[in-house]
């Protein structure tokens, strides 16, 4: 009796040290599982704020002429009766002359932008005014020169043209070894002509901002107020003048012609005279 009696007992032992085992050994998998599910649970709102920062903005596009600026404000005419008012204070900008009224250009947006003025993303110039009536120039280091050409090195590359019909500007004349300033017409790597030279010793003189050409004269207009000048190469370049009368002029004579605007002008307005 006594016997079966401490055997219940041992028993009854064993089996409370095997539940309290058990249950030892289910806590790290409860523990787990609530980190899976805290995990799951954070997991959409960090995917949603992903999305969120990678998002494109939609964008919209117009073309059209700039009729007003006013800092960074532009008035820009989209088509006969739309004109819009666009901010560039943080726009990517794609020009190469100043901007100025009656230029124009592409721009991109916010699609849906319900702002005044409308923000802009990104804007192209694709016609200058200021491009239109200035001739193309380049800046470099004089390599050569001779009665007929000039050598310039630009960034490492020569370039030769033509100097027969330049104005020069140049306190000391053309210098070998100094920097000079080389307006020209034509293609940079197509011996183009150089229209103004101007050395580094002048470039803070008036006449530096002048443009002038200088060729014979071909042909005078019977009225007095056109002539017309042929360069060394057999160009012929068309000057006009309300205020000039021309007709005192001869063909052969050499003349340099002042003139506002571009020499690839098909009409250039002509400002002064010298007989050379």
């Amino acid at each position: 009796m006594m016997k079966k009696a401490l055997l219940l007992a041992m028993a009854a032992a064993l089996a409370i040290s095997s539940a309290a085992c058990s249950k030892k050994e289910e806590a790290p998998a409860a523990t787990t599982a609530a980190t899976t599910e805290a995990a799951s649970t954070e997991a959409p709102a960090e995917t949603e704020a992903t999305e969120a920062e990678t998002e494109e903005i939609e964008e919209d596009y117009a073309s059209g002429e700039i009729t007003k600026i006013d800092g960074t404000v532009l008035t820009v005419q989209i088509d006969d009766e739309t004109a819009v008012d666009y901010d560039i204070a943080d726009a990517e900008i794609v020009q190469e002359f100043p901007l100025s009224e009656g230029d124009l250009v592409d721009i991109t947006y916010p699609a849906g932008s319900t702002e005044d003025p409308v923000p802009v993303l990104y804007m192209e110039v694709f016609e200058s005014v200021i491009g239109l009536n200035t001739d193309p120039s380049a800046e470099g280091i004089v390599k050569d020169a001779t009665m007929a050409s000039l050598t310039l090195e630009v960034d490492g590359t020569d370039y030769v043209m033509t100097k027969a019909n330049a104005y020069v500007v140049a306190k000391e004349g053309i210098t070998v070894g100094q920097k000079a300033t080389v307006t020209y017409l034509g293609d940079l790597d197509d011996e183009p002509m150089a229209v103004k030279i101007v050395m580094e010793d002048s470039y803070d003189t008036p006449e530096a901002e002048e443009s002038a050409f200088i060729g014979e004269v071909a042909q005078v207009g019977e009225e007095g107020n056109r002539i017309v000048l042929e360069s060394a190469v057999g160009d012929f370049f068309t000057f006009v003048s309300d205020d000039i009368d021309f007709s005192g002029y001869k063909e052969g004579q050499t003349l340099q012609i002042t003139y506002t605007g571009t020499i690839g002008a098909k009409e250039i307005p002509a400002v002064a005279v010298v007989t050379k």
